[in-house]
């Protein structure tokens, strides 16, 4: 029996591990109707002024970046939009660099919340440090999320 349940176990990860690297693969790259790369924004409390043309983390990117200033809709501050000169990559090509830790979009999206707060604060606020500075198995998810939390979710 148990023997069974460990093969339906293995052939159902196996499945699904297949199912996620196809459409990994197939998923076409985050561009507009025009080919380049899709606009990062997010809103600043303070006036357009004072962002000025490129703000202080948006210029030490290693690549080359598009960057917009505006007024944000309904007098709510500045919107501040970044996108890459060049398409974003898409497949094998974005999963190997979120594994190397040089993807670009995660560069971009850093970089706009870091710029955000150096406007709001004056600094780059970081999260509490963990309870525990021991490597464990169980606190690897702890500091993996800690560590690359600037780089994901909604902006």
């Amino acid at each position: 029996m148990n023997r069974t349940l460990l093969g339906i176990t293995a052939v159902a990860v196996g499945g699904a591990g297949v199912v996620a690297g196809r459409r990994m693969l197939r998923r076409p790259a985050t561009t507009g109707d025009d080919g380049r790369a899709r606009w990062h924004s997010i809103t600043v409390n303070c006036s357009p002024e004072r962002l000025g043309a490129k703000p202080p983390p948006l210029d030490e990117l290693g690549f080359p970046v598009e960057v917009r200033i505006r007024p944000a809709p309904g007098d709510h501050g500045t919107e501040l939009a970044v996108r890459m000169t060049g398409p974003e990559p898409a497949g094998p090509a974005k999963a190997l660099g979120k594994l190397r830790d040089d993807d670009p979009v995660r560069a971009i999206r850093r970089a706009l919340r870091e710029a955000r707060s150096l406007a709001e604060v004056g600094e780059v606020l970081l999260p509490d440090a963990p309870p525990t500075t021991d490597r464990t198995l169980t606190g690897a998810p702890l500091a993996y999320a800690t560590r690359h939390g600037r780089e994901e979710g909604r902006l």
